[in-house]
């Protein structure tokens, strides 16, 4: 009976551990085109430099540093880095199932290792006939503690583009009027 009984308990130990989380993620886009959209807004203002100082000042807000930024071709590069300590979920619960028939010395190993993220956003600021169009596309960076990268991938959520995007609606309002 105690054979069945501790694969059992660590069964749902580990069944207990497991979330859902259909329900929390965000809509990504489908297809290139619907990333597009998700990262492109359009203004009502023919002066294409007044969108792109507005463009800077958003950034900056959000904690971006500008990197680059060039006016006759309306592109700005910015970066945001933090260290993130990403720990390992599997390892962390295979640490505390052997805490016991370790005397706990099993706590001591490192569940993660520390690294360096960064997202890096490239503005493209273009005037036609209509208005001043932006598009922004965010690129997410991870790196090693020892310099070696370790990912990168564009990100695709388009919360996030919406939410920078009504930062740079704000902006440009801020920088029509003069604030």
């Amino acid at each position: 009976m105690t054979r069945h009984a501790i694969p059992a308990a660590l069964a749902l130990l580990l069944g207990a551990c497991a979330t859902s989380q259909q329900s929390a993620l965000p809509r990504y886009p489908q297809s290139p085109l619907e990333l597009r959209q998700a990262q492109t807004r359009a203004f009502d203002l023919t002066d294409a430099r007044l969108v792109l100082k507005a463009a800077l000042n958003a950034l900056q807000d959000e904690g971006y540093v500008i990197r680059e930024a060039n006016a006759d071709l309306g592109l700005v590069t910015a970066v945001m880095e933090w260290q993130s300590r990403k720990p390992n979920g599997a390892l962390r619960v295979l640490k505390w199932v052997a805490a016991v028939p370790t005397y706990g010395a099993s706590l001591l190993v490192p569940t993660g290792k520390h690294e360096f993220s960064a997202v890096e956003a490239n503005v493209n600021v273009t005037q036609d006939a209509a208005g001043t169009r932006v598009r922004i596309s965010l690129v997410l960076k991870v790196t090693e503690k020892n310099g070696n990268v370790r990912s990168v991938k564009p990100v695709e959520d388009a919360l996030a583009y919406q939410a920078l995007l009504a930062r740079l609606d704000k902006a440009v309002y801020l920088q029509k009027e003069g604030l």
